[in-house]
């Protein structure tokens, strides 16, 4: 293994890293979609960047590429990340169904709302005025 593979490993393990910085990002402000979109569009970069170094990997041709503590803490944060997601479609799920039943609940109130407006009566509200 020469010091270029073991660069080429050590970045790949920082921009996971990072990788699994924005997935703690994403679980933390699940309730604040706004934000997410930022969010996920550096974590598409940070994808782009592990695949560009996945070519260059495949480039080496070597057969070891990395030391074994390397690759257990590769695979160690691949898991981590795979659980992360999996966390997170949950979450986004439970949010999804929490703001579905929001928006029932507000349109059966306004439903409510205007079924009481319209049992007013209208007439003769104009002759009691005058009084």
């Amino acid at each position: 293994m020469n010091d270029n593979s073991h660069e080429l490993c050590q970045e790949k393990i920082l921009i996971l890293k990072e990788y699994v910085t924005k997935g703690e990002e994403i679980l933390s402000s699940i309730e604040d979609w706004e934000s997410l979109a930022e969010i996920l569009e550096e974590r598409d970069q940070l994808i782009l960047r592990l695949k560009s170094m996945e070519e260059r990997f495949t480039e080496l041709k070597g057969n070891q590429i990395c030391t074994i503590e390397e690759k257990g803490q590769i695979d160690n944060l691949i898991k981590l990340i795979l659980d992360m997601d999996q966390n997170c479609i949950h979450l986004i799920k439970a949010e999804q169904q929490k703001t579905l039943q929001d928006l029932k609940n507000n349109q059966k109130n306004q439903k409510v709302a205007d079924y009481e407006i319209s049992l007013t009566p209208s007439y003769g509200t104009f002759l009691d005025a005058k009084k």
